[in-house]
């Protein structure tokens, strides 16, 4: 078999291409309002990250608004179960449909939100997650992981807190499906691996973290060095510049790109979102490459001239709510 695939090969860019103009046009209305509010600290910005969240989610789904049908019919949970390292608590969003309550899911979805493993909290991608309940695709639960962040913690307790999540919520008797999103994507991508085979049904990734580029180019494995090439300056722009760590990798001990193809044969039907114009688009673009040479079905769904994850900073646009849209797509085309 030919590596890349060259379907595959073909989604790779020397430079991003160019933004889509609807962006340009928001980006400027995003300049009338002023410079971005700073933070003394990661720290500083979480909650208040967690709080902005909770606002648009309110805004979008209001009465009147284009999404209050989102606000309809689910009925929301909170919880927590228990960390496996230490026994902290580790906050769990639930969501079902009000008709299906009183029924076994056929369906169970775990949700990983982004962040760069610094900020957002299990309700921070409630949209998103509400969309995936609106899709229509048989009796289904959603489960949201509020897994610790860094720095306070280390990137392996987001790690734990996230595979915590997966042997507490994955269903037992009927079909479960990972998401994530950005570095929710890694937390993804890296518990897809360690599940034990048959328990995860399908897996989709949007914009998802599987390596890390800016830290070196040891840290892409050599046979996809030549492919990843958006941790470049054309690739940088006023939603997302490189995502610098502290420590390579953030002190694991590998990253899901870096995974054997032995790792990953087993591993089912996956579907990827990407933002060409995004210093990430590669991590996503090569982890197809390696899951596709492994024999994974895999399906691609590229948002040329768009921003990483543009969906969550304009959620109004209607190109975003065309980008959920094909999320719920790729959601069918998994339970096909």
């Amino acid at each position: 078999m030919e590596f890349p695939d060259p379907e595959l090969k073909a989604y790779v860019f020397q430079t991003a291409p160019p933004m889509h103009p609807a962006w340009l046009e928001y980006e400027k209305e995003l300049e009338k309002r002023g410079p971005p509010p700073t933070y003394e600290s990661v720290l500083q910005r979480q909650p208040i990250y967690a709080q902005e969240c909770r606002e648009i989610h309110s805004r979008l789904m209001a009465p009147g608004a284009r999404d209050h049908a989102l606000s309809q019919g689910v009925e929301k949970r909170e919880f927590t179960i228990p960390s496996s390292l230490d026994g902290t608590a580790i906050p769990i969003l639930q969501l079902d449909l009000a008709e299906n309550q009183s029924q076994d899911p056929e369906v169970v979805i775990i949700y990983y939100h982004g962040g760069g493993l610094v900020i957002g909290e299990a309700d921070s991608e409630e949209h998103s997650c509400r969309h995936l309940m609106k899709s229509g695709v048989e009796r289904v639960r959603l489960y949201s992981v509020g897994y610790r962040l860094m720095p306070t913690w280390a990137a392996s307790v987001c790690l734990s807190d996230s595979m915590d999540g997966f042997n507490a919520l994955r269903s037992k008797t009927g079909k479960t499906i990972i998401v994530g999103s950005s570095s929710g994507g890694q937390m993804a991508s890296a518990v897809s691996q360690a599940a034990p085979i048959g328990t995860v049904h399908g897996v989709l990734l949007r914009c998802p973290v599987t390596a890390d580029r800016p830290s070196g180019i040891e840290y892409i494995p050599e046979r996809l060095q030549p492919y990843h090439t958006s941790a470049t300056p054309s690739f940088v722009n006023s939603l997302l510049g490189y995502l610098l760590r502290d420590v390579p990798r953030d002190g694991l001990e590998r990253l899901p790109l870096e995974a054997t193809r032995q790792e990953i044969q087993h591993l089912p039907r996956t579907w990827i979102q990407l933002a060409t114009n995004d210093t990430l688009y590669s991590d996503g673009l090569c982890y197809a490459m390696i899951l596709r040479d492994a024999g994974v079905e895999v399906q691609i769904a590229l948002e040329k001239g768009w921003p990483h994850t543009f969906w969550l900073k304009a959620h109004e646009m209607p190109q975003s709510l065309e980008a959920e849209k094909r999320m719920i797509d790729g959601l069918k085309w998994i339970l096909e």
